[in-house]
């Protein structure tokens, strides 16, 4: 976490008081491996470098997917951004270098590739990922407890879904 303050208006031992509260219900111990919830994501896959990722791997787009959906997932590491997970193990076939030019702007939901893990940007943010598709749902609000669905030691299983799907489950 970073936290910018006006060291004129208060200082760090009011500022520690104030976001103790706050910080103790962040802190929670990640669930044991049993407990782990898993997640069940869908995406449309339809990213601005799927056909790029295929070519660079030597697959099919539809063969792409296969093994990007076939996996499951563990939530490895929150950070980068509010609410961006870090999943892993990517299948070794999909693993690819970060972008050697990052956009400036990621979409929302943008799911992404990159070495051998996979993320959804919960904000539009810079990012030199590979993007495969698309997740609907919102994976950050700072305004619903928890802020993040996503724990450390959660699965993570994405499923492949049209462009009407995709749009049915974003209006919600």
């Amino acid at each position: 976490m970073l936290l910018h303050y006006d060291l004129l208006r208060t200082d760090h031992l009011q500022l520690a008081e104030r976001l103790a509260p706050l910080l103790q219900a962040w802190l929670v111990e990640p669930a044991p491996a049993s407990a782990a919830r898993l997640h069940e994501i869908p995406v449309w896959y339809a990213g601005a470098d799927l056909a790029e990722v295929a070519r660079a791997c030597k697959l099919s787009v539809d063969r792409v997917i296969e093994l990007h959906s076939a996996t499951e997932y563990r939530v490895g590491a929150i950070g980068f951004a509010p609410g961006f997970a870090y999943l892993g193990e990517l299948h070794e076939r999909l693993a690819l270098p970060r972008r050697a030019a990052p956009r400036t702007l990621v979409p929302a939901g943008s799911l992404a590739i990159a070495e051998r893990q996979t993320a959804i940007y919960p904000q539009a943010s810079p990012g030199g990922w590979h993007l495969l598709g698309l997740c609907p749902w919102r994976l950050f609000d700072a305004r619903r407890t928890p802020p993040c669905p996503l724990a450390l030691g959660d699965r993570v299983r994405f499923l492949p879904v049209d462009e009407a799907t995709y749009r049915r489950e974003q209006s919600r």
